[in-house]
């Protein structure tokens, strides 16, 4: 199978159907750093380099869960809390596991610019307020404090915001992994 997707990723390097399948053998081997680039990659072909929204074909629940597990396999817990709110139904309960983690090894505050979800931003506040991480606990007040994420706002400005925080949080992955 490795060699039948090898051969095809040789000749047409730009289907994503491939590019998933050959996730796919990496994640089933443990090779979740090189799942990831193939996941990406995939992604990003499908959505000029993620300017246009990924289609739900290609990011499917079962690959943003395979997404989700890489991340954490790599310690990079703030990913996999950021990717629980890609799926169809934000996953808080692996969100929460993945940010109460201490041995992160992402630039976990960094990321809170990604975040949508008020809900995730919230407990971020609380988890630092419980550990003393008063400066940590500020970024998160802040990231909470934005307009666009207003639960007044109308719902297309609420997607919008979501849209936009999706793009980059993807273009920065795909930096980290490409």
């Amino acid at each position: 199978m490795k060699e039948l997707v090898g051969y095809s990723l040789n000749i047409n390097s730009c289907n994503h159907f491939w590019l998933i399948t050959q996730a796919d053998i990496y994640f089933a081997t443990n090779q979740f750093s090189a799942a990831l680039h193939f996941y990406l990659q995939a992604g990003a072909i499908c959505s000029d380099f993620f300017n246009k929204g990924v289609p739900p074909d290609v990011y499917t629940d079962m690959v943003l869960k395979r997404m989700i597990k890489c991340c954490s396999m790599l310690n990079c817990h703030t990913q996999v809390a950021i990717l629980c709110q890609f799926l169809r139904e934000v996953d808080y309960m692996t969100a929460f596991k993945a940010l109460q983690e201490q041995n992160s090894h992402d630039a976990m505050d960094s990321y809170y610019d990604y975040i949508w979800d008020i809900t995730i931003l919230e407990y971020l506040t609380h988890i630092h307020h419980k550990r003393g991480e008063i400066d940590k606990r500020q970024i998160a007040i802040k990231a909470i404090g934005q307009s666009e994420l207003n639960s007044s706002n109308p719902e297309e400005v609420l997607h919008l915001a979501a849209q936009k925080r999706k793009k980059k949080f993807l273009q920065a992955m795909a930096k980290l992994y490409f």
